[in-house]
């Protein structure tokens, strides 16, 4: 009984990942051709479901297939049935004497790109089982990714005010003024915020962590926004410093990044006298997830 019941789980399983595929590539032998499947297989799959709803899910015309009020319904429920059942697969199979599994890390820019990738090779060294991919982008965007458990664990810029999550500092930063080469600043040793009153403001998109704490900082220090004029909106630190050689403005930038542009002697760095720019790196995941070993001991890896 058991071996039949385990049998129709999978079989169900299987037609939901059929009727998935068919929504995504809205055809049939698309689809089969996906899955590995002949079409009279794919087209039973979808007969079964239709059955066990007693609903019509799909309308087929001659050039494509379209889903059905109903099949626009199952194909939201399916594909988290889907992914929840893959990440217990994943999640109970770390449970293995050794760690090992999958582990998915989000990055907002400066950790991402200059931070993690020698963490990540440390830590394989430690548990070289585990399958470790990096995804990076702003931080508003790898926060929604760990909203979508799409990410197993977060590492950004900017504190993070959400009560489903874990938000904890584990490493400082310093943004420092980065100027062209030959700019008026740039014959001062020693800058004051209000010396950036009137100078054109190169920045990150607006879900950034960088440019947050900088508004935050300038803001703090008295210095409004709008007196220095933002002359451009890059969606990587690389870009922001490739304006700043060309002319376009001023920027802040994680020493990290900036150092390295230094090296070129195409811009110069500075730091404020009066505005500690000084921040913190964040590791966040999730409160209410149970995490698998791979998490957890990328956790206790990163707070050592």
């Amino acid at each position: 009984m058991y071996m039949f019941r385990k049998a129709v789980l999978q079989m169900n399983l299987n037609y939901l990942e059929t009727f998935v595929m068919v929504a995504k590539h809205k055809s049939f032998s698309r689809a089969a051709k996906a899955l590995s499947l002949t079409q009279p297989a794919v087209s039973k799959h979808i007969a079964m479901l239709e059955t066990h709803y007693g609903t019509k899910l799909v309308n087929r015309t001659s050039r494509r297939v379209e889903l059905t009020d109903a099949g626009i319904v199952l194909y939201h429920f399916a594909g988290r049935i889907i992914a929840i059942t893959q990440r217990a697969k994943e999640e109970i199979s770390s449970f293995a004497e050794d760690v090992k599994g999958r582990l998915a890390i989000g990055a907002s820019t400066i950790p991402g790109h200059y931070v993690l990738p020698r963490m990540i090779s440390k830590f394989k060294e430690l548990y070289p089982l585990v399958d470790v991919s990096l995804e990076v982008s702003n931080t508003g965007k790898i926060v929604n990714r760990l909203h979508e458990e799409a990410i197993h664990v977060g590492v950004v810029g900017a504190p993070v005010d959400c009560v489903e999550i874990n938000c904890t500092a584990f490493m400082s930063d310093e943004l420092v003024l980065v100027i062209p080469a030959g700019h008026p600043l740039s014959s001062r040793k020693e800058l004051v915020a209000d010396d950036l009153v009137g100078e054109k403001l190169i920045v990150r998109e607006q879900d950034s962590g960088t440019r947050r704490v900088i508004e935050e900082k300038l803001t703090a220090a008295g210095v409004p926004l709008d007196s220095i004029p933002i002359a451009g909106e890059f969606g990587s630190t690389e870009s922001v410093l490739a304006a700043v050689e060309a002319g376009l403005g001023i920027s802040f930038v994680s020493r990290w990044a900036a150092e390295k542009a230094a090296l070129s002697g195409r811009v110069e760095l500075r730091t404020l006298k009066d505005v500690n720019m000084s921040r913190n790196l964040y590791l966040i995941y999730p409160k209410d997830r149970i995490l698998s070993r791979p998490t957890h001991a990328f956790i206790s890896f990163v707070k050592s």
